[in-house]
């Protein structure tokens, strides 16, 4: 009988060929793949492109601060009214909007929706040396701890701000807050005095107090929206506590109030401690313009 020649592999040749098969596999997985996930995404831009671009228009809108629905809209305010919360904003706007003395709502601070918890609908109370506080204004307090007391949005807001700075390893607390008027006569009376003592007239006297303690009347800590923080030195603006406010403080409506370079306008000296509840809406115009409260007021307050 007659033997069939048979073609034998070597092992080498054995494993060679099966590396070969294995690679071979691999190129062809990878390019199912490859069509698979370029299917997918063909079918997914084809189906959701418009909505996804008609979003990113309207959020291009949002955060450069113009919103057409929102000029139109625009509302007038009361001057040197308190703010709203949120929840009355709407209830409230068209009465509000037929007051014959009146602040608008800038479309800028529309940035910042009105479902923000820090949010505040109408213009913020200016109170310094050319504006008094209103006659008779009371504002409604509450405890934030170890005495000091704010209003009661700004309470809230202040113990967000605090915890918020604590998960990010900086702490942060009050050393002067809500003042009643006859706590801050005091306070001017004394500081009145030292110059005084120091040669100074009376006239003088008085003039060089109110640069350091505000004339009864003018004062923001008055209003309740207003503290200080953990120094009364000008070198806090060299601590991480001041970095970590000018980065997060407008987040939950608080502002710088009296900066280094607007003395001029604010007639007040320099405090890098000084920071006061505005509204988140406003208070991320004013800090990333780095302009005080009264030019924000003259530019958007109508």
């Amino acid at each position: 009988m007659e033997k069939k020649n048979i073609k034998r592999y070597t092992r080498r040749q054995v494993r060679r060929n099966r590396r070969i098969a294995f690679f071979a596999l691999l190129v062809l997985a990878a390019l199912l793949v490859a069509l698979l996930v370029w299917g997918i995404s063909g079918l997914f831009h084809a189906e959701e492109g418009p909505d996804v671009s008609s979003s990113l228009s309207s959020s291009s809108h949002l955060l450069n601060g113009h919103s057409s629905s929102s000029s139109q809209a625009e509302e007038s305010l009361p001057e040197e009214s308190l703010p709203e919360s949120s929840a009355d904003s709407g209830a409230s706007s068209q009465a509000v909007s037929s007051s014959s003395s009146s602040q608008p709502v800038s479309s800028a601070a529309s940035s910042v929706g009105s479902d923000d918890p820090y949010y505040e609908a109408d213009m913020p109370l200016l109170v310094n040396p050319d504006h008094l506080m209103p006659e008779g204004y009371e504002p409604t307090v509450v405890s934030i701890g170890d005495g000091y007391k704010l209003e009661t949005k700004a309470a809230a807001a202040w113990q967000d701000m605090q915890a918020a700075a604590a998960d990010d390893g900086v702490s942060l607390w009050a050393i002067s807050a809500y003042r009643t008027l006859e706590r801050q006569t005091e306070l001017y009376e004394e500081k009145v005095a030292e110059y005084q003592a120091l040669g100074y007239d009376e006239e003088q006297a008085k003039e060089e107090a109110g640069k350091w303690v505000a004339v009864p009347g003018t004062s923001e800590h008055c209003l309740g929206y207003a503290m200080d923080l953990c120094s009364l030195e000008d070198n806090f603006e060299d601590s991480a506590q001041f970095q970590w406010l000018q980065e997060h403080c407008a987040d939950y409506g608080f502002i710088l109030r009296y900066p280094k370079d607007k003395v001029e306008i604010t007639k007040i000296s320099y405090e890098p401690w000084h920071y006061r509840y505005v509204g988140s809406n406003h208070a991320k115009i004013i800090m990333s313009q780095g302009i005080c409260l009264e030019e924000y007021l003259e530019q958007y307050g109508g």
